[in-house]
């Protein structure tokens, strides 16, 4: 095993040991010579451990082919730099676990050996503030959106009921005066769907501000008792339409608010039933998959489907693609709230005439604190 040993070196190594960063010292060869304790310890292995390993022990298997050649160069030409500057680099812990890193990188002679050595921080807890900002951004662009269409609702959404219910009202008041009680009862019909317009506008603006304050009350959930349930409610709908519903019986269990995940699979449920159930055999399938990080919850129809180009508008507020069906179109704007506020997210799968696909997916490590902080997001 190589050693470094030249005048000095117990001062050396007190100065490395003392460095609040990880060092370590490479070779020609590409195997540690060298490293402090700071090192060890964020990589997970015991005092000596290192020494005398190649340097790849350390570099994630997708990077590690190449490793070699860069170590290679930069021996051949050293210049004191960042190490993949410009790009995301990670290292690889005794655990199998990856580390987000950032790698400064001096070239050193000592008794006419040539060295590399590097200084190595663990930025894990700034790309987590890195992502939780990016978060912060990302719901502030959502909320100035949605600030955008509320402003748009209020304008005419809102004001086109009231301005309808004036005309009707005037209408009743000259109908009553010629005795035409006929076309009374006709302006008074139309006066009441303008008022339910308007009332379910309002109720549904109510719902969609709640669901930006909401506190989670987190337990572990049973999607298939949810669905099972849901179901159990809409089952004269069902039967009357006769639709076919396939359930898998291994739904993931989850940590959410089972209130809320309620509110999400109801919506999306109502919606199939609204949309997606007008071919000859209509049909719902709740699906589920597996990721490695997430666990996906999916809601398929075997309706006419949406075109790519709508996938994202439909989450906005007051989007809605068929404008003679009941609703206000602030449905999955609420989904899309509820599942950010769960740590998740939902999007749609779907191409006009092949039917629907709503996923939600839901990550494998979600906590009450991940919840917090989203919700404080």
């Amino acid at each position: 095993m190589e050693t470094v040993a030249f005048e000095h070196e117990n001062r050396f190594k007190t100065i490395i040991e003392s460095l609040p960063t990880g060092i370590v010292m490479v070779n020609k060869s590409g195997f540690v010579v060298l490293c402090n304790g700071e090192m060890e310890k964020m990589f997970g292995y015991s005092p000596g451990e290192l020494k005398g390993s190649p340097i790849e022990r350390l570099v994630p298997m997708g990077a590690r082919q190449h490793h070699p050649q860069h170590r290679e160069g930069f021996m051949q030409s050293p210049t004191k730099r960042q190490m993949g500057a410009g790009r995301d680099l990670s290292g690889l812990c005794k655990d199998g676990k990856e580390i987000p890193v950032e790698i400064g990188l001096n070239h050193i002679v000592i008794d006419n050996n040539s060295y590399a050595i590097a200084s190595i921080v663990d930025i894990t807890e700034r790309k987590i503030i890195e992502t939780r900002l990016k978060h912060a951004y990302d719901e502030l662009q959502q909320k100035n959106q949605e600030m955008e269409q509320f402003v748009y609702t209020v304008s005419h959404d809102l004001k086109s009921p009231l301005v309808t219910s004036s005309s009707f009202i005037e209408f009743i008041k000259e109908d009553i005066k010629s005795g035409n009680m006929e076309d009374v009862h006709d302006s008074i019909d139309r006066l009441e769907k303008a008022h339910k317009r308007m009332q379910e506008l309002i109720n549904d603006l109510l719902q969609l501000s709640r669901a930006g304050r909401m506190e989670l009350n987190l337990s572990d959930v049973s999607m298939n008792d949810i669905i099972n349930e849901i179901l159990e409610n809409f089952s004269d709908r069902l039967k009357d339409r006769n639709i076919e519903v396939q359930i898998p019986t291994d739904l993931p269990k989850v940590i959410g608010d089972r209130r809320r995940l309620y509110q999400v699979l109801e919506n999306l449920v109502t919606n199939a039933l609204k949309y997606g159930t007008s071919s000859p055999h209509p049909q719902i399938q709740i699906l589920t998959k597996d990721a490695p990080t997430e666990m996906l919850v999916g809601v398929k129809d075997n309706g006419p489907g949406i075109a790519p180009a709508y996938h994202r508008k439909i989450f906005g507020l007051f989007q809605r693609l068929d404008n003679s069906q009941e609703g206000t179109g602030v449905g999955l704007a609420i989904v899309q709230r509820i599942m950010q506020l769960h740590g998740g997210r939902t999007w749609v799968e779907s191409r006009e005439n092949e039917g629907a696909t709503f996923w939600l997916a839901f990550p494998k490590f979600f906590t009450e604190q991940g919840a917090f902080d989203a919700a404080k997001l």
